[in-house]
């Protein structure tokens, strides 16, 4: 009777890594369709396995399926192995990147990246030592001022052309009021909070991302981050891989 238990178990362990296997073959081979069909069907013995949530998420960045892996991504970044987890929150912060780039409008793109550099932050929170993560966060964060450069210029041109936004509205006063009064008190995370809200439901709160990326700027003195002189674009897809 212990032989027939011990050997149900192994049955089912050699019958769930050998997917998984499989999988990670054909991920180094480049054939992410064929390595995610592995890690769906090393699911089915498996669907709590958070190794999991990370392979298939990664595989969906890789053929393009944004949503999909941010779906997955989100669960593997709650792995109890930080170092893991900080490689899940890596790919989630690339994915993000990448749901920026294909954005239509400015505000998504802002947005999307926001959420990128705040994934890579959590990277280096969870692994101190993630030189790629280190590096990356300095390259989206360029890449954010660079966007919210542009959409200031765009409403300085607006005003030239007598274009006048509309003024804030009564609720965004309000917001307003209540993060500077958050900054003062030295609460820059809430502050950054309140005005990112107020922008997504508002439309009168578009000038207020100046507001927000002088928070940002703040909260990055404040925690000792310093850019670099020379920042490697190239670099954002580093490190993406599967367990």
């Amino acid at each position: 009777m212990r032989l027939s238990i011990l050997l149900i178990v192994l049955l089912s362990v050699m019958g769930f890594a050998r997917p998984i296997n499989d999988g990670n073959k054909l991920f180094a081979a480049g054939d992410y369709a064929a390595a995610l069909e592995k890690y769906m069907k090393a699911r089915e013995s498996e669907p709590a396995n958070p190794l999991l949530f990370y392979n298939i998420g990664t595989c969906q960045y890789r053929l393009g399926n944004y949503e999909e892996a941010k779906k997955e991504l989100e669960s593997a970044v709650r792995m109890p192995d930080k170092k893991m987890a900080a490689k899940a929150a890596y790919n989630l912060a690339n994915t993000h990147f990448r749901v920026g780039e294909k954005a239509a409008e400015p505000s998504e793109r802002i947005a999307a990246w926001r959420e990128s550099v705040a994934y890579l932050k959590k990277a280096i929170d969870l692994d101190n030592n993630f030189e790629n993560a280190k590096k990356n966060v300095e390259i989206v964060q360029r890449k954010l001022k660079e966007e919210l450069d542009k959409q200031k210029q765009n409403q300085d041109q607006n005003q030239d052309n007598d274009q006048k936004q509309p003024p804030l509205s009564e609720k965004a006063k309000e917001a307003l009021a209540r993060a500077l009064q958050l900054s003062k008190d030295g609460k820059y995370e809430e502050a950054k909070q309140i005005l990112e809200n107020i922008i997504a439901e508002d439309e009168t709160a578009g000038q207020l991302n100046a507001y927000v990326q002088r928070v940002d700027d703040v909260i990055e003195i404040k925690a000792g981050r310093k850019p670099k002189a020379k920042i490697d674009a190239s670099n954002t897809d580093n490190d993406l891989e599967v367990i």
